[in-house]
């Protein structure tokens, strides 16, 4: 039996994010959002084996703060080859991300919300296509 105020409340169990990858190939372009955090096993070699034979830029939203590891940037960096990424970032993980990829010899370029006009001047899309695309993600 517990007397008085010795009982201890404790915080209600919040569920673990879940990891989202969302992909399509949209208007020539490959497309992408990773939430949550990186997706694991299957999901992932699928993604990978999506992007290796396309020479289609990439756009890849990583939303919110996602660290991929050295493995996960290497195995990513080889399935994106010789195209053009630009990543859409929250925070400064996401342009590490976009550096670590530079460093393996990707054609890579970060990009906030707030500049998804750069990111459509940069790979050549019509105003507001990016927007568009995104939302199909969501």
């Amino acid at each position: 039996m517990i007397l008085g105020s010795h009982a201890t409340s404790f915080p209600a169990i919040q569920p673990a994010a879940r990891h989202e990858l969302v992909w399509r190939q949209v208007d020539g372009l490959n497309i992408a959002k990773i939430s949550g955090g990186v997706p694991r096993g299957r999901e992932w070699r699928r993604l990978l084996d999506n992007l290796r034979p396309t020479v289609r830029p990439v756009v890849l939203w990583m939303r919110g703060r996602i660290w991929i590891g050295s493995e996960g940037r290497a195995e990513l960096a080889a399935a994106i080859g010789s195209c053009r990424v630009a990543l859409i970032v929250d925070d400064n993980i996401g342009r590490g991300l976009a550096t670590a990829l530079r460093w393996l010899d990707v054609k890579v370029d970060a990009y906030s919300m707030a500049e998804l006009d750069q990111l459509e001047t940069d790979l050549e899309l019509e105003p507001g296509a990016v927007a568009g695309m995104l939302d199909r993600l969501d």
